[in-house]
């Protein structure tokens, strides 16, 4: 498990702010989740954190320790990021879990937890619903057992059950410290804090 703590984060984009001086801090093991209107740095905060974009001003560390270009590969190695309308370099389940270097026989009983089906591991991306492939997504990604996990709207393609089961999922795993962006009223209910942008 790891503490996260942002210290005065800024970011903009040409003449536009998406992040003034932000500062929070992630608990050991907390549900989080950021909020906000479109265009306020949801996702932008969450790749930060990640390690993909640096912030113009400000630091992110983790248990102490600076995300920096010297501690860069060992804290990558500790978070699983999964954002919106990722461009898959792989046609099916399967196939995205050798590239990640996972088995993908360890996310079938995520995927059960999650109510689908182990066939649809081995589905194309293309003929699976955009729930179904969200759930498949979201198993792969648990199937890491990172100590973080970075989420950007995971459940905008669930329904009611589906998003149900996966809280029940990602709750269950009191070690996992997990940083969202979401819109959902019944997954910001749960969240141990919300950070408004």
């Amino acid at each position: 498990m790891y503490k996260i703590l942002a210290k005065e984060l800024s970011k903009t984009y040409g003449s536009k702010t998406v992040l003034d001086n932000t500062s929070f801090t992630v608990e050991k093991g907390h549900k989080v989740s950021i909020t906000g209107i479109s265009g306020r740095g949801k996702t932008t905060l969450l790749r930060i954190i990640a390690g993909i974009v640096p912030p113009d001003k400000g630091n992110i560390s983790f248990d102490g320790e600076v995300f920096n270009w010297q501690s860069a590969k060992h804290i990558r190695k500790q978070i699983a990021y999964l954002p919106q309308g990722v461009e898959l370099m792989a046609d099916n389940g399967k196939e995205l879990a050798v590239l990640l270097g996972i088995d993908a026989e360890s996310a079938v009983a995520i995927m059960q937890e999650l109510k689908l089906e182990r066939a649809a591991l081995f589905q194309s991306f293309a003929d699976l619903s955009g729930g179904e492939k969200q759930r498949l997504l979201l198993s792969l990604i648990l199937s890491l057992n990172r100590p973080i996990l970075l989420l950007d709207e995971p459940t905008s393609a669930l329904d009611m059950k589906s998003t149900e089961a996966l809280m029940d999922l990602i709750w269950g795993r009191e070690d996992l410290t997990v940083v969202s962006t979401s819109h959902s009223t019944l997954w910001n209910s749960k969240c141990h804090k919300i950070i408004e942008l």
